[in-house]
């Protein structure tokens, strides 16, 4: 009559039978069996380990245990692995024998000592407590006595080149690309470091190249490499006059990094375009709201398109009121602007076409600027839109909250008064000037 027993991994969810002759089988026989059945292979790079499906964390240890049949247990595949200097995995299972946990036979003269006396019900506790100590004493005693015996090795670390007076061995020789990153040169390992039975040696801390692209990375020539010129920093890290950290690449050669000036650029012709971008598309609503208000004063004459006019705004001494448009629909402009104009035209207006209209003539108009400004705030409220340049220009005047100097408020650049506790400073700055 076929038995089974029901199986499942951890990881699935319907669980698997195993049918076998008999009313149970061996833990021994049902992992091989559960083997075959999933095809695992020969077992070499996997153990396989069997629970109770009633406490997942018992384990069927032995592979002498009986399963009766009908039973359900749980399945767990795990990388193989050493323990106690043999290698174990589920190979066994396949080729092999069921693993006996055999007791080694030991000498008599070395088992007698550690046999304890049986211990008897009618002894107090004070015995077998004394039972016990004397049992550990023989135990202990039996141990040395089997040391005894052992040839002792002594180990001693060989000094800096002792290797190489009595006989260089394989190892002693490092790899090409090995670096000492002690003192940073390739002839040696570091454990064989000459600095090491240095006693003035300073321990400078050289960084690696890790993850810094060769095209970052700019190499120094050992022959100009001077260290007088070199600081070390409270971790013993190496850097140049300039700021740059030293750095040691995977060839030996001492190297520094330098900065990504492509990708620097890009990002910042991004950030200006972006930027550009803001700005034009802010001017294109007011000069709608310009044109719709029909307040033409404010838009920049000399421009085929319709341009607000910008800071500072100045106009001719022969066209000084609005009442003087003549050939342009405006006599308002933007003074560099119309200072180029006017040396390319031979001094002309550009407007009425007066002659010596000089550069140091023009006349500024401070009204019409503010007047811009009030109208340009007016309608950043009403369309409920933002200048750009403004954000950029209130990021730049506002303090860095990382900088300390920038907390100070302004009266923090004088001393405040000494309290009676404080002792007078060495140096105080000048006091603020007094105005009457």
């Amino acid at each position: 009559m076929s038995s089974v027993v029901y199986y499942r991994f951890l990881h699935q969810k319907v669980r698997s039978v195993i049918h076998f002759d008999g009313t149970s089988i061996s833990v021994f026989d049902l992992k091989r069996e559960i083997i075959i059945a999933n095809q695992l292979g020969s077992g070499v790079d996997f153990n396989l380990k069997l629970y109770h499906s009633e406490n997942p964390s018992l384990e069927y240890e032995l592979d002498t245990d009986i399963i009766p049949r009908s039973t359900y247990v749980l399945v767990k595949r795990s990388p193989s692995h050493t323990r106690g200097g043999r290698f174990n995995n589920a190979s066994r299972y396949v080729s092999g024998k069921p693993r006996i946990k055999r007791v080694p036979m030991a000498s008599a003269a070395t088992t007698a000592p550690t046999v304890g006396a049986v211990a008897d019900e009618n002894m107090s506790e004070e015995d077998r407590i004394k039972m016990m100590f004397a049992d550990q004493s023989n135990a202990w005693a039996s141990a040395q006595d089997e040391l005894a015996q052992h040839k002792v090795i002594h180990y001693s670390h060989a000094a800096p080149g002792a290797a190489a007076a009595g006989g260089a061995r394989k190892d002693d020789i490092p790899p090409p690309g090995y670096i000492c990153y002690r003192c940073g040169k390739k002839d040696h390992w570091m454990k064989n470091c000459p600095s090491i039975a240095d006693p003035n040696f300073e321990n400078k801390k050289i960084l690696r190249t890790t993850g810094i692209p060769k095209s970052l990375l700019r190499t120094i020539n050992k022959d100009d490499f001077n260290e007088d010129n070199l600081t070390k920093n409270e971790n013993g890290e190496l850097f140049d006059k300039d700021g740059n950290a030293i750095l040691v690449t995977e060839d030996g050669d001492y190297a520094i990094a330098v900065a990504d000036s492509k990708t620097w650029k890009t990002y910042q012709e991004k950030q200006q375009n972006a930027a550009a971008k803001q700005k034009r598309e802010f001017d294109n609503k007011i000069i709608a709201c310009v044109e719709q208000d029909k307040k033409l004063q404010f838009l920049d004459p000399l421009q085929p398109e319709p341009t607000l006019l910008r800071t500072p705004i100045v106009t001719t001494p022969c066209c000084p009121t609005p009442d003087k448009v003549n050939k342009l629909k405006n006599i308002y402009y933007h003074q560099p602007d119309l200072e180029q104009t006017l040396i390319e035209n031979d001094f002309t207006c550009p407007n009425c076409g007066a002659e010596d209209i000089f550069i140091d003539s023009l006349v500024p108009a401070p009204q019409l600027e503010s007047d811009l400004a009030h109208y340009i705030d007016e309608k950043q409220k009403e369309l409920d839109i933002a200048d750009p340049a403004s954000r950029k220009r209130e990021r730049d005047d506002s303090p860095d909250p990382d900088d300390p100097d920038s907390k100070r408020a302004k009266g923090d650049d004088y001393p405040m008064n000494n309290m009676p506790f404080m002792p007078f400073p060495m140096f105080m700055p000048p006091p603020p000037p007094q105005y009457k």
